[in-house]
């Protein structure tokens, strides 16, 4: 069924909502970073204490694990399956694990709960979201039909975050610290509310969106995608494009998982920040600042010209900021201000990620598979980067964080060189197909 008129962008709006609480649920720990230290060896002991930084990356660790092989299977899953059944399965499956994560089981269950997540996510949602909605715009609409998505997670995120902030803010101790019991209850609250959007949106994608999408409207123009097909796999895998773009993508969401994991912590560390200011900065960074960059990076790219060119810009400018991180961390009103600077540009990036499809030769009518291939590449980050930045803040403790920063900018290296080869071979088509 064609959907048509202003329901193309209510679906968009509704998709993007259930991704939004989706991208919010299994990070938590980049907004409430020490609150989950306190839940987990003083309102529970879960774990020793000198062993929570680690914790906190071994379940980081089981949910990239989960994804980057979902993501491939999540693909095909998109091109046999109708996104409709995806995306009311995923949600109703992350919904029932974040009541159960409420509960603050053992540490065992704590990362069976992140796998079940990884597979809602990467099976289920991702890839499904994705594909829905390209197929609500033309190619000229792709800039944005993926930005105004963007939008809309960033602004919901942006709510749910506060409400975070403030039942979690009540367990802050006049004295400094936390309360742990408080911090116990509202958890539950917080993950019980979570859960309960996620029935929510399942809820409204079995009502507005058809079984079987076919394409958005815009005059003759129909966006047309394929079933799975082992022949589609193989085209593919063959297109330097997606590896580029792999690639690419990879270096830019490094700068993510660094920055949205770990300046909370840093501020509170390092910057000697109280826990709740800087879960206040956490939410502003990744929610506030990160729904209106996404949503001007796509008019910045085509003011550019290229996707991949901006991306490239993007990382340079990241790059700087980041070593100024590392400069600055005696000056604290200033290297506040670089983490809010160093917000802007990494947030952004993440507004053209998936914009960048077309200017690297993939076609719309193998999204599913295209999408599921670059997924599991691109954010392989979250396999191993929780985990590796867990052992060096547990083993160096606040002398990890440069770790941290060296790592990042070295991504942000690689990444301008993959950018500018990405821009070289997307004029090289343009000039074939003139």
């Amino acid at each position: 069924m064609k959907v048509t008129g202003a329901k193309r962008w209510f679906v968009v709006v509704v998709s993007a909502l259930m991704a939004g609480v989706m991208v919010y649920v299994p990070f938590l720990r980049y907004s409430y970073y020490d609150q989950m230290v306190v839940l987990f060896t003083e309102y529970k002991a879960v774990v020793p204490a000198s062993y929570v930084n680690e914790f906190i990356g071994d379940f980081g660790l089981g949910f990239g694990v989960v994804c980057t092989l979902g993501y491939i299977f999540g693909g095909v899953l998109a091109d046999i399956f109708s996104e409709k059944k995806l995306l009311i399965s995923g949600g109703l499956l992350m919904g029932l694990c974040s009541f159960w994560f409420g509960l603050v089981p053992s540490a065992t269950s704590i990362i069976i709960i992140h796998i079940l997540y990884g597979i809602g996510t990467s099976f289920l949602i991702w890839s499904a979201y994705l594909k829905l909605t390209r197929k609500m715009g033309t190619e000229a609409e792709q800039g944005r039909m993926f930005s105004t998505s963007e939008f809309v997670r960033g602004i919901f995120g942006t709510i749910i975050g506060f409400v975070g902030v403030g039942l979690l803010g009540k367990a802050a101790l006049s004295g400094g610290g936390l309360d742990p019991e408080i911090v116990g209850r509202q958890w539950r609250n917080l993950m019980f509310i979570s859960g309960g959007l996620f029935i929510l949106f399942s809820i409204l994608i079995a009502v507005i969106v058809p079984a079987n999408v076919t394409g958005a409207e815009s005059g003759d123009q129909t966006v047309t995608t394929e079933k799975f097909s082992l022949k589609n796999l193989v085209q593919v895998i063959k297109m330097p494009g997606t590896w580029l773009l792999s690639a690419l993508i990879f270096f830019c969401f490094s700068f993510t998982s660094a920055g949205n994991g770990y300046l909370t912590a840093y501020s509170t560390n390092v910057l000697g920040v109280s826990a709740t200011v800087a879960s206040t900065f956490a939410i502003i960074r990744n929610y506030i600042i990160a729904a209106l960059m996404t949503f001007m990076t796509g008019f910045v790219a085509d003011k550019i010209g290229s996707k991949s060119k901006t991306l490239g810009i993007y990382l340079v400018i990241a790059s700087i900021l980041c070593v100024a991180l590392i400069v600055t961390k005696n000056a604290v009103v200033l290297c506040i201000a670089i983490t809010f600077a160093f917000a802007l540009v990494y947030s952004g990036m993440r507004g053209i990620y998936f914009a960048t499809l077309s200017e690297v030769g993939i076609p719309l009518r193998i999204t599913g598979v295209a999408t599921g291939i670059i997924s599991a590449l691109c954010y392989l980050p979250d396999v191993y980067f929780a985990k590796l930045a867990g052992y060096w803040l547990d083993t160096y403790g606040v002398k990890g964080y440069d770790y941290i920063w060296i790592y990042t900018v070295a991504c942000g290296i690689l990444g301008i060189v993959i950018a500018f080869m990405t821009y070289r071979y997307s004029k090289t088509l343009e000039a074939k197909a003139k």
